[in-house]
């Protein structure tokens, strides 16, 4: 069921993976191995797609962390304002997790909502095994409406 959502400010410290389309199923899961491999002490894992310009997707993979958390030697710190979104659940494998993402886009455009280019992706673990995902599609504002 997709449902809409507000989600608060979040900050996400990580590492961050910029690349064309093609080269992503190779370079997200390398960074994915790498955060893993660090000892974060994390245990609230997302993947954030933050922008698409020029044919190249900016991502990244990375852990919940409180505004003041020092950022570990290579990560960095993104912080993500509260908004609204679509939000759908995922049982499954991770290859499907494009997906959903897409059912959210063309809920979207169905139910003439304006989608962003953020999306976000709960529910990684160490050694990225397949199961529950919450799947996020960030809405625009919208207008302000006179009375």
């Amino acid at each position: 069921m997709i449902e809409t959502i507000e989600l608060p400010e979040l900050v996400i410290i990580g590492l961050m993976v910029e690349a064309p389309w093609q080269e992503l199923p190779e370079k997200v899961p390398a960074a994915w191995r790498q955060l893993f491999a660090a000892d974060t002490g994390a245990t609230s894992f997302l993947e954030a797609s933050l922008s698409v310009e020029g044919g190249i997707y900016r991502e990244i993979v990375g852990y919940l962390a409180a505004r003041k958390s020092e950022v570990p030697d290579g990560m960095t710190k993104v912080i993500i304002p509260p908004q609204r979104y679509l939000r759908l659940k995922h049982d499954g494998p991770l290859t499907d997790i494009a997906d959903g993402l897409g059912k959210l886009l063309a809920y979207a455009k169905a139910s003439g909502l304006a989608a962003t280019d953020m999306k976000l992706d709960f529910g990684y673990l160490p050694g990225l095994p397949d199961g529950r995902h919450e799947l996020h599609v960030a809405l625009a504002p919208e207008p302000l409406r006179l009375a």
